[in-house]
């Protein structure tokens, strides 16, 4: 591969997460924010990972199948995601207010925590790679983060540092804010699924 080849593969690819990031706060706000977020971001993890498996296909097309067909399932895991963060913050709060005698819970909080901020970090890729039942695709996310601390390690350093990108170049939320942190974990998650296919499958063979 040459220089022109090589800088035209990372236009194409920088245009394809653009008009992506795009489609994602469109149709955000398509479903009123609220209801709309879960389902495209849905959609957006559908894509790039068909986009990160060099699969041939039509991104809006793709995208919008995938927003419509799983909207209300979507929306589902969104409300038992933001009840359970709910119910955790106002037990810790109560935790705080009272003190003394259930000070030991604290630990159990900070336990919850992490496994819920695991849970989120490969929940969208671990949605749209495997087929499971409504509560596996919790099980299967916390279970492959915990089997993944480098990939789930590399997660938080991207985060933290666009973050602070963002907050230098506030321009570009609106171009990447989501498609090239979904591309990432995208990516970092199929290593993290082929890593520990491979190792099922050598204990299989021995």
């Amino acid at each position: 591969m040459n220089y022109w080849e090589g800088f035209n593969q990372l236009t194409t690819k920088m245009v394809q997460l653009i008009y992506i990031n795009f489609l994602w706060l469109f149709f955000t706000l398509v479903g009123l924010g609220v209801f709309g977020l879960f389902p495209a971001t849905t959609a957006m993890f559908t894509v790039i990972r068909k986009i990160h498996l060099r699969e041939d296909i039509k991104i809006s097309r793709v995208f919008w199948q995938s927003y419509k067909s799983e909207f209300l399932k979507a929306n589902r895991f969104a409300a038992v995601i933001v009840l359970f963060l709910l119910i955790l913050y106002v037990d810790f709060y109560f935790v705080i207010q009272v003190g003394g005698p259930l000070e030991w819970l604290f630990p159990v909080f900070v336990f919850l925590l992490i496994a819920a901020a695991v849970v989120i970090a490969f929940f969208f890729p671990v949605y749209v790679h495997f087929n499971l039942k409504f509560l596996q695709y919790f099980k299967q996310a916390f279970f492959i983060g915990m089997k993944s601390p480098l990939e789930l390690f590399a997660m938080g350093v991207i985060l933290v540092c666009m973050y602070g990108v963002y907050n230098v170049f506030p321009g570009a939320i609106p171009l990447f804010a989501g498609s090239i942190f979904a591309y990432v974990m995208t990516a970092l998650s199929i290593r993290a699924f082929n890593r520990i296919e491979r190792k099922k499958g050598g204990a299989a063979t021995e």
